[in-house]
């Protein structure tokens, strides 16, 4: 009983010192591990981490919020691609219209036109202005070998990159990887046509 008393009297202790504290005065801290816990930064050497910095791996088979894996992520060789469209074939909900058609020209403008040009010509800034600078030829989107291409060896173009172009699947949405091929489209059939020509 005596031993009951002395344990509840213990067991009081930090309330009852804790209600005399002044106001702003540091609390005691009885396990102080878990108020002042080692903070790391992502890059820090942590040497408990299983890969011995601060930003810990994630789980196998984690994957990204919205994230939307590529059927074909593994095809190098565009040739390869399954399929009588070569690959995948554009969603149904992605329409023909004015508006697509303009979405598609403002990504190709920020993400094409430093290497393809404003027309696709191949002669954007990064490569300089055809035949002065041309010292490695970016194909002329209205070419013939690039115009019979399916859409979906342009997608996957797009999406993993080809010879020297990076694939921008990290920067180009997928929505718009198929407005910028509609784009595309639409230079190769003006080209066709007559209405604009390498010399302009």
């Amino acid at each position: 009983m005596k031993l009951n008393k002395t344990l509840l009297a213990f067991g009081f202790l930090p309330f009852i010192i804790s209600c005399g504290l002044e106001r702003g005065f540091p609390a005691w801290q009885f396990f102080p591990d878990m108020y002042e816990s080692p903070a790391r930064e992502a890059q820090e050497f942590d040497p408990t981490a299983p890969n011995k910095v601060g930003g810990r791996l994630p789980p196998a088979g984690t994957v990204p919020v919205d994230f939307e894996p590529y059927e074909f992520d593994a095809v190098t060789n565009i040739n390869d691609l399954p399929g009588k469209e070569k690959g995948l074939v554009r969603p149904s909900d992605i329409k023909e219209n004015l508006a697509s058609y303009k979405k598609g020209e403002d990504k190709f403008q920020v993400n094409c036109f430093p290497c393809h040009g404003p027309r696709g010509q191949g002669n954007g800034p990064v490569n300089g202005p055809a035949p002065k600078m041309n010292v490695f030829p970016i194909p002329n989107l209205a070419g013939e070998d690039i115009a019979a291409l399916t859409d979906g060896q342009l997608y996957h173009v797009i999406t993993k990159g080809w010879g020297r172009m990076p694939a921008y699947a990290s920067q180009i949405e997928p929505d718009d990887r198929w407005k910028i091929i509609m784009y595309i489209r639409k230079i190769q059939e003006a080209y066709k046509s007559g209405k604009i020509s390498d010399t302009k």
